[in-house]
């Protein structure tokens, strides 16, 4: 046999390098697709994390299935190379159909969810139309890997170590992608023509394949007959078709074979370890895939808790994972040509991986100095090294040596090689299979019932049992290993306590930080809600540093709904897109706004609404959300705002978008033409849409972009002034269907206004009481935006396809060269 990688099918070295050259590329292509599609069909559906997990199932359902059908069906093709290169025509093809599909959507889609409603047959038909949009291609990339084994391996012995190094190039390929796609072409090209791209690098990879197609044919395979394991727990009766038929091919070749001497099966060094049995291998298969998913979800949440959480930081976490797993394929590419028992080297694998999970929670408490925030003053570039390196010592020990566990295997499943392509493909499936429920496990059941911690603890127990049922033989080092695996297990069970660590940070920069009490935490499928104390009253936050409001800024989130109903007294409803405290939305609902009938308020977080309504409509005897959940005008759903206003045919007076912070993952999305569009289709005659923005968290060329996407959209475009307070000033974008001049007032309220600027200065700016009513309010008017467009004509657009607030904010937030101004400070 064959005991090399030199050579497998071509007939020269540059064959082979050609063929992973070709493994890169699509593994390129495929995370460019995954990452985009994510993003684009986030909008479609809502970026809620059950519509993400419906589009991530669909996804990885296509993979399952194209690996095992494709697998199956390409053990009988003598030209499988050719096969690859039509699977990359078919992901290019779909590719471009992908887009025709997601237009007719957006126009159909509307009519779905007025018809459906928000319940629970919304999400089967997202996950429906998930399936009809990315399923196709996904199939298609299913199947590569599969197909080129089918090319690349020709002898037993080789399978391991060629598979394991496929896997490894494919991986290092997809991590690449993942970088671009989340750090640079997005801003650069936009999502179309990063799509585009990759399009083309697919079309490119398939014509390279067509002609290396053309090529001398492989040689057939050379299985020699492996020697009778000691445990085989699945009898020739039970394997498929087409491995029955390669098992006859190979009787039939043994039977003309004349020059193969018997003295060549006499046995040489004895193996003390029985073979890995076939169910064995598909069970470690499964919770390889079920392992590392549910990990990422909670390395996901783990590092948001002390993260700014922008686009940037979950791709710097994505990366890194994807790094890791690729090093350790092809560290088990090597550890393939070991000789040792492969089942007591997939033992150790798993127990090294146990127990660096189990270490997990230690090193990021050590290395976030107890989970204080990650707080620098460095550039955007220094701060994504930081994070890089935060990562790769927090995770990266876990990802490598678990990510050794599935490509190894694959050395294990020689001895029951039939087909390159088959066993592959079976094993890729059930890997998939695991991964789509450990993603769908973790993140909808084992956070909320476990938490973050002890869900990590429970995954590690996981693998150190499966450690410990492996069947290994009585020998001294098996002995060893099973001891090891029982000591780590109790370690993990005795000794670690994960009940015991925090699962919020605190900011070390925030002096207020240091005094404040968590009350009580959520930690849900979208994020981890907290409820805090401190001196400056009762606080809602998101991950730990992201603030939704607070009893101590009550007359603040107050205003932000008394401000635009004073400039507007004759509006009858209004919606909020963000309830947070409930404060805001709660205001509309006072008296002095009588001619309210209607108040619907959105949600994103449903933890976030729990909070609300235990926490702020009690302080004291006082409810600082104004009757909001109570009030029969209105109506508080749990949905991503920005997909209600797409999809709803309801019309409203107002809608009054929460101030987001920009450089926040997501929160791009919502300063989009795009989304400016629906919220003004869903304006009635004379409606008025309020955006609100935090000027000391913009530079000039932010508010500047968000100005001239709001003018391109709305007829006019003016400007309020939320506060007079030096370096936190807020502002109100207020765009009208028409130009139309301001409401008259009859009130007059001079005395009032003399009163409250009486005697003060300068220094008196942030304690000024300033009277509010509806004449009263011109003071706090800005401006007309739109008699001044040629000021913000020369900035770009912001769109869905081109999402320039989301990926230059953060870049922006941590500019040092003052080539950007701040808005204010």
């Amino acid at each position: 046999m064959h005991d090399s990688l030199e050579k497998p099918n071509t007939g020269n070295g540059a064959g082979t390098g050609v063929a992973l050259g070709l493994v890169f590329l699509s593994g390129f292509a495929a995370l460019v697709y995954q990452v985009l599609w994510m993003k684009q069909l986030g909008l479609l559906f809502g970026n809620t994390s059950h519509a993400a997990s419906a589009t991530l199932a669909s996804f990885f359902a296509g993979l399952a299935t194209g690996s095992w059908l494709l697998g199956r069906h390409v053990s009988s093709s003598r030209n499988p190379m050719r096969i690859y290169a039509w699977l990359e025509i078919g992901i290019a093809l779909t590719a471009l159909l992908y887009f025709v599909i997601l237009g007719i959507f957006h126009l159909v889609y509307p009519a779905i969810y007025q018809s459906v409603g928000a319940s629970g047959w919304l999400l089967l038909v997202k996950f429906a139309l998930s399936l009809l949009l990315v399923f196709p291609p996904a199939f298609c990339m299913g199947g590569t890997i599969p197909v080129m084994g089918q090319f690349m391996v020709r002898t037993r012995d080789t399978f391991g170590k060629i598979s394991a190094l496929m896997y490894g190039i494919n991986t290092l390929g997809a991590a690449t992608g993942a970088a671009l796609a989340g750090f640079y072409l997005p801003l650069w090209l936009g999502f179309n023509a990063t799509c585009a791209i990759a399009i083309a690098l697919s079309l490119a990879v398939a014509i390279a394949a067509f002609r290396l197609s053309r090529g001398p044919l492989p040689p057939a395979l050379e299985l020699d007959e492996p020697s009778e394991p000691e445990t085989m727990d699945e009898s020739p009766a039970r394997l498929t078709r087409q491995e029955r038929r390669a098992l006859e091919r190979q009787q039939k070749r043994a039977q003309h074979r004349s020059e193969a001497p018997a003295a060549s099966t006499s046995p040489t060094t004895a193996d003390p370890a029985p073979a890995a049995g076939r169910r064995v291998i598909l069970t470690l298969c499964f919770l390889s895939g079920f392992g590392i998913l549910a990990l990422e979800v909670l390395w996901t949440r783990m590092f948001s808790q002390v993260l700014e959480n922008s686009v940037y930081t979950f791709a710097t976490i994505l990366v890194v994972v994807l790094v890791c797993l690729a090093l350790g394929a092809l560290a088990s590419s090597f550890l393939a040509r070991v000789k040792a028992p492969p089942l007591l080297m997939l033992t150790l694998l798993v127990l090294a991986g146990a127990g660096a999970v189990a270490a997990t929670p230690s090193v990021f408490m050590h290395l976030t100095n107890g989970m204080e925030l990650i707080s620098s003053k460095a550039t955007w570039s220094g701060y994504i090294l930081l994070i890089f390196r935060t990562a790769a010592l927090t995770i990266g020990p876990s990802a490598l040596i678990l990510g050794m566990v599935f490509p190894y295997l694959m050395k294990t499943e020689e001895v029951y090689l039939t087909s390159p392509g088959l066993s592959l493909g079976r094993l890729a499936t059930v890997n998939t299979i695991g991964a789509i429920l450990g993603a769908l496990l973790c993140g909808f059941l084992m956070l909320d019932a476990f938490g973050m911690w002890r869900s990590m603890q429970v995954i590690a127990v996981l693998y150190l049992v499966v450690a410990l049922l492996l069947p290994l033989g009585w020998d001294a080092r098996s002995l060893v290993a099973k001891a090891a695996c029982l000591v780590v297990l109790l370690v993990s069970l005795v000794a670690l306590n994960p009940g015991s660590l925090p699962v919020t940070s605190t900011d070390p920069t925030d002096p207020i930080a240091k005094d404040e009490e968590v009350i009580e935490v959520w930690e849900g499928s979208d994020c981890t809600v907290s409820v805090t104390e401190s001196r400056l009253g009762t606080a809602i936050k998101i991950n730990s540093d992201y603030s939704l409001g607070s009893t101590g800024a009550y007359m603040q989130e107050k205003l932000q709904a008394d401000l635009p109903l004073m400039v507007y007294p004759q509006t009858e409803s209004v919606f909020f897109l963000g309830v947070g405290t409930g404060i805001t939305a709660g205001s509309a609902l006072d008296p002095r706004h009588r001619h309210i009938k209607q108040v619907v308020a959105c949600e994103l977080v449903p933890e976030v609404i729990t909070a609300a309504k235990k926490y702020m409509t009690d302080i004291r005897g006082f409810d600082t959300t104004g009757g909001l959940f109570k009030d029969p005008r209105a109506d508080v759903l749990v949905e991503d705002g920005r997909h209600y206003l797409m999809a709803t045919d309801q019309q409203f007076d107002m809608i009054n978008a929460d101030l987001f912070v920009p450089f926040r993952s997501g929160a791009g999305s919502l300063y989009t033409q795009e989304h400016f569009e629906n919220a003004k289709n869903r304006l009635t005659s004379g409606g008025v849409f309020v955006q609100w923005l935090p000027l000391y968290q913009l530079t000039e060329n932010e508010f500047s972009i968000i100005a001239h996407t709001m003018i391109s959209v709305f007829d006019q475009v003016s400007m309020w002034r939320h506060n007079f307070q030096p370096g936190s000033e807020v502002v109100a974008l207020i765009g009208h269907q028409q130009g139309a001049t301001l409401p008259a007032c009859d009130i007059d309220s001079r005395a009032d206004k003399q009163l409250a600027v009486r005697g003060k200065t300068h220094h008196d700016l942030m304690r000024l009481n300033l009277p509010l009513d509806p004449q009263t309010i011109l003071l706090f008017y800005g401006g007309n935006l739109s008699v001044a467009r040629e000021l913000f004509e020369p900035y770009p657009v912001n769109t869905d396809d081109r999402p320039i607030i989301e990926y230059q904010a953060p870049r922006s937030y941590r500019s040092q060269s003052g080539a950007v101004p701040w808005f204010t400070g």
